[in-house]
């Protein structure tokens, strides 16, 4: 009877954990297969640059309008405050400095935390920014058959990631893309740093900074220009991005950006000189620090999808087994029991009646 009793046990047991690892393999691993509500990852980006001196450019000191390879530095802090459902509201706070400047862009986004591209019917409303495509992470495990789109934050428009293989960045196996991104300066933050215009002699006297071919034509220009000249800012982006094979997480990444201030002459846009560019990587501490994190996370991952599932499945498929296996020891003994006792009571031949 307590055997019987414990072959039931084990079978109940058995049981729970198969349905265990059921739900851990149908339910936690694609709950736990989005962007995690506890994302606050810090990266730095160094390099130099070219600055415009605004005040410079006021005073009309041409001497020192540009200042060349500027030691800069991008600390860029990506972090999640809310989420609700399969929706995250993440924010993507960037700080440039170099030099005496110090320029803080920061962008808030509703993002769906399967595919990272912009969230659908988000009830965020005016306290994210419109955006299509991928801003601060590719997905889990990304495709390189997908055609991923990439929001350029600067020109708020959305351009193809062009992927050009798989490679190797610190013992991790990453995807790499470049990304190209040209059109009007639009992100308020970086057009309020910039002079919005300026007076025509102070933009005449910008001449003897310019090649020969557009010296020329801003000279040819200068009678049809207004007294005071609005300046037409352009941005143009280049990021080479490798991205973790298993998490999504950039490992590794380039940024060269250039802001390029302008005019309109006879209807055309002529390009006179860069007011911002940054030429910057990713630190090599930022690139440890990166692949450690996609470690970890990869690790989790490979317990909950693979290990832990086939775990509790086998524990749970042997306690049945053993349950089993007792439960016919058990009815063969008792068969055998029921046997002697049945010899035992049977009459033998010359026993008297």
């Amino acid at each position: 009877m307590q055997l019987q009793l414990r072959s039931k046990i084990a079978i109940i047991a058995g049981v729970l954990l198969l349905i265990v690892a059921a739900v851990v393999r149908l339910w936690l691993v694609p709950t736990m297969s989005r962007l995690p509500d506890t994302l606050d990852v810090t990266t730095q980006y160094a390099g130099v640059g070219t600055l415009l001196n605004a005040t410079a450019l006021q005073e009309g000191d041409t001497a020192n309008v540009i200042a060349r390879d500027v030691p800069v530095t991008i600390d860029r802090h990506i972090y999640v405050s809310s989420t609700s459902g399969d929706t995250a509201i993440a924010h993507d706070d960037i700080t440039l400095e170099a030099g005496d400047t110090k320029l803080p862009v920061n962008h808030t986004y509703a993002i769906d935390r399967r595919s990272m591209d912009a969230a659908t019917g988000s009830s965020a409303g005016s306290a994210t920014e419109p955006h299509r495509g991928i801003t601060i992470a590719l997905p889990l495990r990304p495709s390189p058959e997908t055609a991923y789109e990439y929001y350029d934050s600067a020109t708020r428009t959305t351009v193809p990631m062009q992927y050009h293989g798989a490679g190797e960045v610190e013992g991790r196996e990453v995807l790499k893309y470049t990304i190209n991104a040209r059109g009007p300066l639009q992100d308020p933050a970086v057009l309020a740093a910039l002079p919005p215009s300026l007076p025509k002699a102070t933009v005449a006297g910008l001449a003897p900074l310019l090649p020969p071919q557009l010296r020329e034509q801003l000279g040819n220009a200068a009678p049809t220009l207004p007294e005071v000249v609005p300046f037409i800012y352009t941005a143009q982006t280049t990021i080479e991005l490798a991205a973790d094979a298993t998490t999504g997480a950039p490992i590794d990444a380039s940024l060269n950006q250039q802001v390029i201030a302008g005019v309109s002459v006879n209807g055309q846009t002529v390009d006179l000189m860069p007011a911002l560019a940054v030429d910057t990587s990713l630190t090599d501490q930022s690139v440890a620090d990166g692949a450690a994190a996609a470690s970890s996370q990869s690790r989790q991952l490979d317990i909950l999808s693979i290990w832990a599932p086939i775990g509790l499945a086998l524990l749970g498929a042997v306690l049945i087994a053993i349950a089993v296996i007792s439960g016919r020891r058990r009815s063969l003994s008792d068969r055998d029991e029921d046997n002697d006792k049945a010899r035992d009571s049977t009459p033998h031949a010359g026993t008297p009646v």
